[in-house]
């Protein structure tokens, strides 16, 4: 799935309207969630930091919606590259226990 940058600025402002925690979309964010420990790279669509549990529900239900892939994401840890693909990123690693 390759989106082109208004696409993606478009799905960054739809998901900001619709959570309380972070979304991150700019280059510096992605670039940066784009690796973990493996050898891997590959450039998410977007990353979004839930603040509660109604946060993640309103992103699966806006991915569903959309048909956008999800991966979850802790600390980024794998050396295997589970945590890294074309989706939208949920980082559960600052507000989910």
């Amino acid at each position: 799935m390759k989106l082109n940058q208004n696409t993606i600025s478009k799905i960054g402002r739809e998901l900001q309207s619709l959570v309380k925690g972070e979304v991150l979309f700019d280059d510096f964010s992605r670039g940066r969630y784009s690796t973990d420990a493996s050898i891997y790279q590959i450039t998410p669509i977007g990353i979004v930091i839930p603040k509660d549990t109604n946060d993640v529900l309103s992103v699966l239900e806006y991915c569903k919606l959309n048909e956008l892939p999800i991966l979850p994401r802790g600390a980024g840890s794998s050396q295997c590259g589970q945590t890294v693909g074309e989706c939208i990123i949920l980082d559960y690693s600052k507000f989910q226990n």
